[in-house]
């Protein structure tokens, strides 16, 4: 990259970094957005547009510590530790009342506001030839999906919020919330699509765009929204199943239906060549579980080829930039607050899984095959540590604690936000391909991998022909081929792919054969005597399996609510919060909870500006 573009986007990020500042000193919304930057030294020409969109992450990054509150402190896998303050211990019971920081809306509004005023200006600037078309086209959308991806959150959490898509003519007008209708989730969701699936551009930016760049080190290839995957969560919750699974298919075969090369065998496909899975150096030795590389490393590595094959939105903290990494108190004893822990119903669930792998030692790895057992999902050493006595979420301490659970460099809280990988694209795509009625294409890819489920002998020698299996002779987006053979040689796009559970190297779950179909050899081939039960079946499998994959990265409390909401049974939502605090011994707290929960409106946080 030239110099002179390295300098601009260092001024540029030094920029919006003075400009978060300086707005953190001030109410929200106090200044008008149109106000805050001189429009004569904004909108010329490309690079300001640029600028524009860079504002809008650095804005929405501003999100980072309530979107992973809301999300999974009011869910089933987080709960509050002895130094969280009543407004916290509020979130975690489903009492929040007026004043609680953390239920207030003005944050995420602030980023909308900031949306709006920024497609207004694009669209004059494509009016007045400021802007390329495809310039124009790739910019808009992205600022635009931003706006949808926080309103959906904003549904989620709140259930009725006013839906504002044009400039404020005063800022101030956001305090009169009679002004703009309330829209209810449903309802918002129907918007939301309508509005997102009319971008004119969904793809990530191209090669040579000039958002894409290193500044200070960060490589900016994944710190866009992908949009095909919020169009993807949208029809999710829309229940447009089938255009669900296409938008997710479109990422998980980003590179192409066909090819060659690690990358495409690797990326976003769960690859058993992906540096990414919970292996072991030493044979019935649990102590030898290996950290570097593997699952673990998912959350500490740089921007090396493996970060590339899982995560596909990432968003980077640094120590020179404001908005500070608040993940860190969130988190962290040592340095930090240490307001949040990992929930005692968490750890239970991780303990409750058996793994099983495949360990091969010496140059013979054929005749070195073992079989070993262990009682418990070895993700739960990676995912929380315990420090001091305490349980300690680590994903997004990695890169602050050292191996002797102190920081490495106390001021430097560099660290990430994590927002979307390999592993959340396969676990909703498998929930739309169950509820399409694809039940053993997500069975597949939520366990042990498509070429495993699909064989009628895994396992067995490659120089059998497996024309017939390995597949799963579905037309797209449900087309899978994971044949491979050595008699020729042969390798299919999936043939790498291990599944979720595969890669964790854990048992597939076990199936009802004499309730759902037959798990022999056969495989898969007995009439369904009860086909919407075992969808249902296969929908709980993976919303246990998201939990032990996903846990503190955002997820559980959408999607229990999308569950629930897909079930009509609010008693499915209850039952999951509830049972945290029966874990936890608190059974009085648990029934008391159990019964808020069973009324839908209790779901939802109240709607007051603060």
């Amino acid at each position: 990259m030239r110099p002179s573009r390295i300098k601009y986007y260092s001024i540029l990020l030094i920029t919006v970094a003075c400009v978060t500042a300086l707005a953190s000193c001030k109410k929200i919304f106090d200044v008008e957005p149109e106000n805050a930057v001189d429009k004569t030294q904004m909108y010329r020409n490309v690079f300001d547009a640029d600028a524009a969109v860079i504002g809008i992450y650095g804005k929405l990054m501003q999100l980072a510590k309530p979107y992973i509150l809301l999300n999974e402190l009011r869910g089933d896998l987080m709960d509050v530790t002895l130094n969280a303050d009543e407004n916290l211990q509020q979130l975690n019971t489903h009492s929040v009342k007026a004043g609680n920081p953390y239920a207030d809306p003005r944050p995420f509004y602030d980023v909308i506001v900031n949306c709006n005023d920024v497609l207004a200006n694009f669209d004059i600037m494509i009016r007045e030839n400021k802007l390329k078309e495809i310039e124009y086209n790739q910019r808009y959308s992205d600022v635009a999906a931003i706006r949808s991806w926080v309103y959906l959150q904003l549904g989620i959490h709140f259930g009725e919020i006013p839906y504002i898509t044009s400039p404020l003519e005063q800022a101030s007008d956001l305090h009169d919330i009679s002004k703009f209708p309330m829209v209810k989730l449903e309802a918002l969701i129907d918007s939301l699509v309508s509005f997102t699936e009319r971008l004119p551009f969904t793809e990530d930016y191209p090669t040579g765009t000039t958002l894409l760049t290193t500044v200070d080190g960060y490589s900016t290839s994944r710190f866009f929204i992908n949009k095909n995957i919020l169009l993807g969560d949208l029809y999710l919750w829309d229940g447009q199943y089938d255009k669900a699974a296409d938008r997710y298919k479109r990422v998980m075969e980003i590179n192409g239906p066909s090819g060659l090369g690690e990358t495409f065998y690797n990326q976003y496909r769960i690859s058993s060549f992906a540096n990414s899975s919970i292996s072991y150096s030493r044979a019935q030795d649990f102590s030898s579980l290996v950290y570097t590389p593997g699952w673990r490393y998912l959350f500490e590595r740089g921007q090396d080829n493996e970060f590339n094959y899982e995560w596909i939105w990432v968003l980077p903290f640094d120590k020179n930039f404001e908005p500070q990494n608040p993940l860190i108190d969130l988190f962290s004893p040592s340095g930090g607050s240490y307001l949040v822990k990992p929930s005692q119903a968490a750890i239970e669930n991780w303990n409750s899984q058996t793994q099983v792998f495949t360990y091969a030692s010496g140059t013979n790895t054929a005749a070195a095959v073992l079989r070993d057992n262990f009682p418990f999902d070895s993700r739960s050493v990676f995912t929380y540590r315990t420090i001091n006595g305490q349980p300690v979420i680590m994903k997004y301490l990695y890169n602050y604690l050292g191996s002797d659970n102190l920081p490495v460099n106390l001021f430097n809280k560099t660290g990430k936000w994590f927002l979307t990988r390999a592993a959340t694209l396969h676990l909703h795509y498998a929930e739309a391909a169950n509820r399409a009625g694809k039940m053993k294409v997500a069975y597949a890819l939520v366990n042990r991998g498509i070429k495993e489920t699909y064989d009628t002998l895994p396992g067995a020698a490659r120089t059998r022909d497996v024309t017939k299996w390995q597949q799963t002779f579905l037309p797209y987006p449900y087309d899978f081929d994971a044949r491979e053979g050595d008699a020729p040689a042969y390798r299919n796009n999936w043939y790498r792919n291990q599944g979720i559970r595969g890669r964790a190297a854990l048992r597939s779950v076990k199936v009802d054969s004499a309730r759902y179909f037959d798990m022999s050899a056969n495989g898969f081939i007995k009439p369904y005597s009860d086909s919407l039960g075992f969808q249902q079946f296969i929908e709980d499998m993976i919303i246990d399996e998201n939990a032990l994959e996903l846990a503190y990265e955002g997820n559980r409390w959408p999607d229990l609510v999308r569950v629930a909401l897909r079930k009509n049974d609010p008693g499915y939502l209850a039952n999951k919060i509830a049972a945290k605090f029966e874990k936890a011994g608190n059974l009085g707290l648990a029934a008391v909870i159990r019964g808020r929960l069973s009324d839908k409106d209790n779901w939802f946080l109240p709607f007051k500006w603060q």
